[in-house]
This record gives structure tokens, C-alpha cells and sequence, in this order.
């Protein structure tokens, strides 16, 4: 199943969401922590005043929403508190699929 990942980091959490950031990019990338998730896509959010990051949208394939979940909630990002909110959806992948 695919799934969408949509996530916005707390405004206050702004260094350690920097000071973090190379360790998310090796998390995604390393498939030894999630070897059932495969990340497609992915890229930060920013926002429109001064492009500064708000957070990040993945495109991912898991077996299930747990663990796509799992996946999210083991991140860097995730364990340091670095959320403001995060969402994982399902997704019914219509255009641009790989494949």
C-alpha cells in the first residue's frame, strides 16, 4: 500500500530540527531500520514569507498503516519531539507511479 506522510515541525524546534536534519535524510535512505518501507518521494515544505522549512511530505509504500506509522515515529525527527503534527494516509496513487 502506498501512503502519504505529512508532517510540520514546532516553530520552536527550529535548531533542532536543523541540527537533525542530516540524520532524517540517512534514516529515510537506510533500510536496515525499515526494511518493509520503501520511500518514493519525499521533500520539505516551506513557508511562503521567508521559505524557511515547516516540515516535509513522503510519498511511501508499507505493508500498512502501523507500519508506515512505525516508520514515522521512529524517525529522528519524531523522537526528538521535533512535531508540531503529523499525518500518515493512504493513498491511492493515480499519476507518476513507478512501475
Amino acid at each position: 500500500m502506498y501512503f502519504v506522510v505529512v508532517a510540520t515541525h514546532k516553530e520552536e524546534m527550529r535548531q533542532e530540527r536543523a541540527r537533525l536534519q542530516d540524520a532524517f535524510a540517512a534514516y529515510i535512505h537506510d533500510l536496515t531500520h525499515h526494511p518493509d518501507v520503501t520511500v518514493h518521494h519525499g521533500g520539505q515544505t516551506l513557508s511562503e514569507r521567508d521559505k524557511t522549512v515547516t516540515g516535509f511530505v513522503l510519498v511511501l509504500e508499507a505493508p500498512s498503516i502501523e507500519v508506515a506509522q512505525e516508520f514515522v515515529d521512529g524517525s529522528p525527527y519524531a523522537r526528538a519531539g521535533t512535531f508540531a503534527e503529523s499525518h500518515v494516509c493512504p493513498w491511492n496513487w493515480l499519476t507518476g507511479r513507478p512501475g
